[in-house]
């Protein structure tokens, strides 16, 4: 008995054992371990191409987009790069109504496919647009992905909005007792406020909302619904009138007997070679020619900017060149102030057309401060890249178009219909993204945008 309990308080025989499972164990747990790592490994790298696949998509977006607004081709052309050379040219669409397919290598295992489709015409928000869509496959180590893009470009035909007294790019705050005659019209939410009152449609972007607030209104029956296409304002397409113009009626220095004449013409500075106009105090210059170039126009006190009565169907155009070409920061923009006016002698608002080039990286303004006038302002003023700013009792007949608007006090426009007849006459057609979606990653059908 005592030999048989000293065995059994004997424990070397069960250590190999208890070591071995330990071992089995530490092993299957270093196994999953690892195959988890494998796992995440592997998903993180598809994530990463995932990724790079949809950059590549877009690069060829970017890409085709590019190349149709430098090439400017017809609405049933293409502007398609030669693999070989680099160089582009414009070609005709083929059979199913798209651009051949544009390939390129975009290096470490990315490459994009795009093909663009014809143009196709539309009429929305009182404009005539043309409508373009762009597929685009992105590959990226094997994995692809899909992006569609449909991208819109004002005709010019008209310039402004159909039946619109102001548009603005941006969103539109109507605060004050300011009241317009007509559409308004925004990409972004429009905002009425105080007593502001439009009579006429007024216009958000797509998905965006109109709020009227305090004793703000409408007129019954006015639409406030949103758009179901943006807004889109072509660059001011100023041709060579930076130097085919009829500045030098101005004279130099200006006299009471040049071609425009002035009175108080000690009270104007105009320098030619910078083409910046100031007037100030009580002089008066009256413009009789048809087109001018400036670099920026300045009145203030209570000089005058005259258009005299012109023959029905002709009209004076001032354009306002980029601060790009005149000099930078300072420039490229109009300011009229402390009871300045511009005096237009016509009632049509056609006579008197103010272009502003402007800028996407330098802020330019066409500025109307503190101008309480008897006497309307009777112009178009058309400024894609600019604010338009009226502060005080006056009104403007004619339209507005710009990327913001900034009316206050009690500031009231009213639609002019002759608006309708402005058009450029230009082929330039920018084409600006309308809608992205995302894509099937293979079309389900025989069209390259089928599936999205």
């Amino acid at each position: 008995m005592r030999a048989f309990r000293n065995q059994l308080a004997d424990d070397r025989g069960i250590a190999l054992p208890v070591t071995i499972s330990v071992m089995f164990m530490v092993a299957g747990l270093a196994t999953m371990t690892a195959r988890a790592a494998i796992t995440s490994d592997h998903q993180s790298l598809r994530d990463r191409n995932v990724k790079q696949a949809f950059q590549a998509a877009n690069a060829g977006v970017e890409a085709v987009m590019y190349r149709t607004n430098l090439m400017q081709p017809g609405s049933q052309q293409c502007a398609v790069k030669n693999p070989s050379n680099g160089a582009l040219h414009v070609t005709a669409l083929q059979g199913d109504g798209w651009c051949e397919p544009q390939t390129e290598d975009l290096g470490s295992g990315e490459a994009y496919t795009v093909r663009v489709s014809g143009g196709t015409s539309l009429q929305v928000n009182g404009q005539s647009l043309v409508q373009r869509r762009i597929v685009s496959v992105g590959t990226a180590n094997g994995v692809q992905r899909r992006a569609l893009l449909r991208a819109n470009a004002a005709t010019g035909e008209p310039v402004f909005p159909q039946g619109y007294a102001g548009v603005s790019l941006d969103g539109l705050n109507l605060p004050n007792s300011v009241q317009v005659t007509g559409g308004v019209g925004s990409n972004g939410d429009i905002y009425l406020r105080n007593s502001a009152h439009v009579c006429g449609t007024v216009t958000p972007g797509p998905g965006r909302t109109v709020e009227i607030r305090n004793s703000a209104s409408v007129c019954a029956g006015s639409l406030t619904t949103p758009a179901q296409q943006s807004f889109n304002l072509q660059p001011v397409d100023q041709g060579d009138a930076a130097t085919n113009n009829d500045n030098a009626r101005i004279g130099n220095p200006p006299q009471p007997t040049s071609l425009d004449p002035c009175t108080d013409c000690d009270g104007i500075d105009w320098d030619p070679s910078t083409r910046l106009l100031r007037l100030r105090n009580n002089s008066t210059l009256t413009l009789g020619g048809g087109v001018y170039s400036f670099c920026g126009i300045e009145l203030e006190n209570t000089a005058q900017l005259k258009i005299p009565a012109r023959p029905l169907g002709t009209g004076i155009r001032i354009f306002v060149d980029s601060p790009e070409h005149c000099g930078g920061a300072g420039t490229g923009s109009v300011s009229v102030r402390n009871s300045a006016t511009i005096l237009n002698l016509n009632a049509d608002p056609t006579t008197f057309q103010l272009y502003v080039v402007g800028s996407s990286t330098i802020p330019t303004e066409v500025a109307f401060d503190g101008v309480d006038l008897a006497q309307n302002l009777v112009m178009a003023v058309y400024a894609p890249y600019s604010t338009i700013r009226i502060k005080g009792d006056t009104t403007l007949s004619g339209a507005i178009a710009s990327k913001s608007i900034d009316l206050q006090n009690s500031t009231r426009i009213d639609y002019h219909e002759r608006i309708a007849d402005i058009t450029t006459g230009s082929p330039l057609r920018l084409y600006r993204p309308e809608h992205y979606l995302e894509c099937t990653s293979t079309p389900p059908g025989a069209q390259p945008d089928s599936g999205c």
